[in-house]
């Protein structure tokens, strides 16, 4: 990745900035971290950006939501709470999932949020990305269905005749969907490998097939997203990356949930704070005293002034 410049709290006071938010399952509970860093320094994104979970917390915070209230609405979630195994069937089923967003955000559409709201879904037919905005007229809850469709797994999403499965597999990281000069508060909550996968051939147990055809379908699509979004960060300008390491949390397990939303708050405050220290410490060294400019005089430049000093003598 290119080097990027540093962003302090005042340039995102000063600047409009967007605030985008990756998909990670349970691991997107680290948003609601960010966002409470936000509300203590006075922050205020001008746009949000989300797939998937990242739509899901993006979309209450759009509306409203303080990130306690968010926590509140979501820190009772279990995984049963959103999707049923079905293991005859060889999928998952979600209708609680819908149940649930339907309580959320009842009938309310994007162009009805208080902050500018992008979810991101992907188009089946063509594999190409689609950022659902206010233009598109559709209830939140149908945009957040279609981000979290994941393939193979989930029911796909039908929107107006076109049918989306999950953000993740065109854009987990959706910088590209940000206005191009705002400076871009992106968390990417899924940055790292997990540990090596070993497979182990099932044989004729049928449940051990299902479960092992839902894990190399989830590996798979994770390194798919690790790769998409290593390349899309190095192409982008004005970012302020922040990657919680969170290894040792399983994504598909809706526990630990103050754990996780503090790496959040934790990783970003530690972003704005080497930030800040290393404005400083380049400011420093611009604001020199007259004896610390001489100390720090080139030799050779001297001897160079000194001789011509004697030609003019």
């Amino acid at each position: 990745m290119s080097k990027q410049k540093l962003f302090t709290i005042r340039n995102l006071q000063r600047n409009n900035f967007s605030l985008i938010l990756s998909g990670g399952s349970s691991l997107g509970l680290a948003h609601i971290g960010t966002i409470k860093f936000l509300e203590e320094n006075k922050l205020h994104p001008s746009e949000i950006i989300g797939t998937s979970m990242g739509g899901i917390i993006g979309a209450l915070y759009s509306i409203g939501n303080t990130s306690e209230t968010i926590q509140q609405k979501l820190k009772n979630l279990r995984t049963h709470d959103l999707f049923e195994i079905k293991y005859l069937q060889g999928r998952v089923d979600y209708k609680k999932a819908k149940i649930l967003l339907k309580n959320l955000f009842q009938n309310k559409k994007i162009q009805d949020t208080k902050i500018s709201l992008k979810i991101v879904a992907t188009k089946l037919k063509d594999g190409e990305e689609k950022i659902f905005t206010k233009k598109d007229n559709i209830k939140i809850y149908d945009a957040i269905l279609a981000s979290i469709a994941i393939p193979g797994v989930l029911h796909i999403k039908k929107i107006k005749g076109e049918v989306y499965i999950d953000g993740g597999v065109s854009s987990n990281l959706p910088i590209e969907a940000a206005k191009r000069k705002n400076i871009k508060l992106a968390i990417n909550v899924l940055n790292k490998k997990r540990g090596n996968y070993y497979y182990k051939n099932p044989k004729n147990n049928f449940i051990k097939n299902v479960k092992t055809k839902f894990e190399i379908i989830r590996r798979s699509l994770r390194y798919h997203i690790l790769n998409q979004t290593k390349v899309k960060i190095s192409q982008t300008k004005k970012l302020i990356l922040i990657e919680p390491n969170l290894k040792k949390f399983n994504p598909f397990k809706l526990i630990n949930h103050k754990k996780i939303i503090r790496t959040g708050y934790l990783e970003t405050k530690k972003y704005f704070d080497n930030a800040e220290k290393i404005k400083r410490k380049v400011k420093r060294k611009k604001s020199k005293t007259p004896i610390e400019k001489i100390m720090d005089f080139p030799i050779k430049e001297t001897k160079k002034i000194l001789k011509d000093i004697k030609k003019l003598k």
